[in-house]
């Protein structure tokens, strides 16, 4: 499936400005240079280094999610598979938002926790959709 054949193209380009345009939202509540957040005790795991790589890392989630949507537009299979693929995008782009307006806004850890665990399971779902299709 080539995302750049001209039939794909349209789907391909409205996905990937949906993403950068998530992906601005997604920073309008960030509070990360806060006295609280820089009073955060981080696990020995994560290096402080990755705070200056939060944009990096945000820009790819969001690219990575729109090019995935456009793939599932685009791809073979009938419509309803389609619509499940792109639901469950949209689902993990919309709690990737509530976790981080919960995180940096309101300051609430344990219900940021609840939020990240439930968008692990949502993109095993979503990974696990994608894997039985392609077997």
């Amino acid at each position: 499936m080539n995302l750049f054949n001209r039939k794909h193209l349209r789907p391909t380009l409205i996905c990937l400005t949906g993403a950068i345009v998530a992906l601005f939202l997604a920073q309008i509540p960030n509070d990360t240079r806060s006295e609280w957040f820089r009073s955060l005790i981080r696990p020995e795991v994560l290096p402080r280094s990755i705070e200056s790589k939060i944009g990096f890392i945000w820009t790819t989630i969001f690219m990575l999610a729109g090019v995935g949507t456009a793939a599932a537009i685009a791809s073979m299979h009938e419509v309803s598979w389609k619509r499940l693929q792109v639901g469950l995008i949209l689902a993990a782009l919309v709690l990737n938002m509530c976790y981080t307006y919960t995180f940096t806004h309101l300051h609430n850890l344990w219900m940021a926790t609840g939020i990240a665990a439930g968008l692990a399971l949502l993109l095993l779902v979503l990974v696990a959709t994608t894997a039985r299709r392609l077997a």
